[in-house]
């Protein structure tokens, strides 16, 4: 009889910090990311967001080590408002067959303003 290995989520202790360095809301936002063509956004969204990246569900396989650049669409004093930030992919998990990718990405420039919206959209949140 063969025995069947599941996943076994470790149990998390509320009392531990997180262990990143900026602790991520789960949300599904809509984002454009502009990887290869500057010219020719692609569709995804987001799973989580942090001040300091994102994890994106996207539909192509992007490499580790690339840049981006990303406008995350959040909902602001009942308005849509872009938040454009250039990011780097830091890992990249998922198969076409499962219906997409997840890249996490961090962020490596995110202008004054555009830093302005995203704490007044984690504010709000």
């Amino acid at each position: 009889m063969r025995r069947r290995m599941g996943y076994r989520k470790k149990s998390r202790n509320a009392d531990q910090p997180e262990g990143r360095k900026h602790p991520r809301a789960a949300l599904n936002l809509p984002v454009e990311y502009y990887a290869t063509n500057p010219q020719n956004p692609r569709l995804g969204h987001t799973s989580d967001l942090s001040p300091g990246g994102v994890m994106l569900n996207i539909p192509e396989k992007l490499d580790v080590g690339q840049l981006i650049k990303l406008a995350i669409f959040v909902y602001l004093d009942k308005t849509v408002e872009t938040i454009q930030v250039n990011s780097q992919v830091v890992w990249v998990a998922g198969a076409e067959k499962e219906g997409g990718f997840r890249s996490g990405v961090k962020f490596t420039d995110l202008s004054a303003n555009d830093r302005h919206k995203l704490e007044k959209f984690f504010e709000n949140y």
